[in-house]
């Protein structure tokens, strides 16, 4: 049964995609309680937003890329091709992580712990 051209790769890249389906929501849940909190706390917001954009982005594109290119193998090249979309994504990713772990830490106060710290 022909379904069309393209079909194969719509029905991968959903079917990708629904598997994400737990992360997708932690990230749209960040991205709404970064926006959410933007008036009270703007740096860190504004980095978890960032964070989001990105990580939503290399988890559509990685699909995409991937999706597309198992739809339309022509050569041996394939391995090679997967191997650099999953270090490019993973290098996302990282980029993606390192704004929430920046947004945890920017602008607390670097004083240091008082006395009542170093008794107990």
């Amino acid at each position: 049964m022909n379904s069309g051209p393209g079909f194969g790769n719509l029905t991968y890249f959903l079917s990708a995609i629904g598997s994400q389906g737990p992360v997708l929501f932690v990230y749209l849940v960040a991205g709404y309680f970064s926006i959410i909190y933007m008036s009270r706390a703007k740096l860190p917001s504004m980095l978890t937003l960032i964070g989001v954009i990105i990580l939503l982005a290399t988890t559509f594109g990685v699909t995409a890329a991937q999706s597309y290119l198992l739809v339309n193998r022509t050569d041996a090249t394939i391995p090679q091709l997967f191997q650099i979309i999953t270090v490019v994504g993973g290098c996302m990713r990282a980029v993606g992580l390192g704004l929430f772990v920046a947004a945890i830490f920017v602008g607390r106060n670097h004083t240091p712990p008082g006395d009542r710290y170093l008794r107990e």
